[in-house]
Formats: C-alpha cells, structure tokens, sequence
C-alpha cells in the first residue's frame, strides 16, 4: 500500500500506518496502479482534492511509462479529476452517475457496464464488480480456464462478464451448488485434448452414464457432450487467435477425433471455418 501520506483514515474508521511513499515505489511496465473507492459526499465537498493534485503528477508519469491503472467503484472519480479518462470508456457506481457526467464529459462513461476495460486503464461500477474486473484481467493476461480457477479457489459461484451478453464456457452454467456436477466440469475442462467418454467419466466418478448425464442436465442446463464441445470450441478459438498452430493442430490440441469434426462444429456455432475466422480476427 501507497499514498501521499504515511498515516491515514478511512471513511469507515479503519486506520493505516507506515505507508509507502508514492516517490519510493520502484514499478515496472507489468505492474497495475490500484485505487480504491473513496466517500462520495467527501469527493463533492472537495475534501479529497488536496491529495488528489499531490498524486496526480505521479500517476500520470506511470501512465506515460506504460503501466496499468485500476479503480474501484467511486475510485473513477480521482481518475476523472485527474484527467486520466478524457476519450477513456469508463464505469463508476450508479450513484455518481449524473455527477461525474457534468464534471467530466470528456469521459466515455458506461452506464451499462459492470466494468470497463480500455486503453490500459480498468474501471469498476462497484466493489463486488472488482472482483469481476479482477477475473476479467486474469483472463485477458492468461487464459480463461486460469481466470476459471481462480474464481472457483475463491469460491465465486458466478463470475459476471462485463456486459450480460458476453459468455464464457469455463465460467457459465455453474450457477449451481452440486459438487458432482463442478468435478465433471472441471474434469472436462482439464481434459480436453483427450477422448475422455462418458463411460470414462462414470467410472472414475464411480456412477452410472445415464445417472451422470442427468444429474449434468438438471443441475447446469446442458448435456455433457454439449457442454465439452463448447469447452472444446472455448479453447479452439483461443488457440486460433492467440497462436500460430495451424487448423489441424487445434483441432488435436482440442480433443476432436479429427479435423473435419473440428470444422463441421465450428461452422454449426459460427457460421465460417475455423481459417476464415481466423482471418476476420487478424484484419480487425
């Protein structure tokens, strides 16, 4: 922990001391600048801008360096003070909507976002949606299985995207509490690249196939098979975007038995092969 002050009070009483100064921190280009939410009725009376103009120059000489700047909740209205959201998409909580619309217009503010990743800078609408930001970051600086595990070592049942509309197969359909249901899904998930059966599955789980199919279907809303195509399809186009392997190697890499069957899925879900969305992605 950091600030202009060695010594301070929280809104809420709690009391920190022997904090770092801001000058002393030795940062590199990986590291992300975190700043927490602040009081709101203390932010509009003005009672926080002092240390605010202290930090600024600061923050701005990490930003040139190329370092990654976060804030949580009401934290965006510092961001904003500071100038560092002007042409920036940005959340912040709903109860500082209309005020940080008329102090910083130049800000690209949300409304109908949890969270806002842009330009290196990352806002939160709330506290718990940090967390979501959080996992969000994970995933976008290594993988969605990882950000996965996480989530579930933290015991968060649901991680929640961004907007409502985007999915993720490693976290979606886990709105449930069934612990049989979570050990196939993950099973699945660190199987990929193997032709694991049902008939596999029910014997290392020490049940029945059809007991397993329909305790999967009850309880996350797809069937297994469905559920491990759409892991398997996760991990293609990840592999597809963010790697040189050609078509073939993702599909094996992916566990199907062969190419075609890799191809004639993708284009059931996609509506394109696997190449030519490739492609699309590479140009955009």
């Amino acid at each position: 922990y950091a600030s202009v002050t060695p010594n301070l009070t929280t809104e809420q009483g709690v009391h920190f001391s022997g904090l770092q100064d801001l000058e002393s921190l030795r940062l590199s280009s990986r590291d992300l600048i975190c700043l927490p939410g602040v009081d709101f009725a203390s932010f509009q009376r003005g009672e926080l801008y002092q240390a605010i103009d202290k930090a600024k120059d600061w923050v701005w000489e990490q930003r040139a360096k190329g370092l990654f700047i976060a804030s949580i909740c009401t934290g965006s209205l510092i961001l904003g003070k500071m100038g560092l959201l002007d042409g920036v998409q940005c959340a912040t909580h709903w109860k500082c909507v209309n005020y940080f619309k008329n102090e910083f217009p130049r800000a690209r503010l949300r409304e109908d976002r949890l969270y806002c990743l842009d330009k290196g800078i990352f806002t939160s609408a709330g506290m718990t949606s940090g967390i979501d930001m959080a996992l969000a970051l994970v995933e976008q600086w290594d993988s969605p299985l990882v950000a996965a595990r996480v989530a579930q070592e933290m015991v968060i049942n649901i991680r929640r995207a961004e907007t409502r509309e985007q999915k993720n197969i490693f976290l979606d359909f886990k709105n449930h509490f069934n612990p049989d249901v979570y050990q196939i899904q993950e099973i699945l998930a660190n199987r990929l690249d193997t032709q694991y059966t049902l008939s596999d599955l029910a014997r290392d789980l020490n049940k029945s196939p059809r007991h397993l199919s329909r305790l999967f279907k009850e309880h996350s809303g797809k069937t297994i098979q469905a559920y491990r195509d759409a892991l398997r399809l996760e991990r293609g186009e990840e592999l597809l975007v963010h790697t040189e392997m050609s078509v073939n190697e993702v599909a094996q890499a992916c566990g199907f038995e062969n190419v075609r069957q890799f191809i004639r899925l993708w284009k059931a879900h996609k509506g394109c092969t696997p190449g030519r969305y490739r492609a699309e992605v590479n140009q955009n």
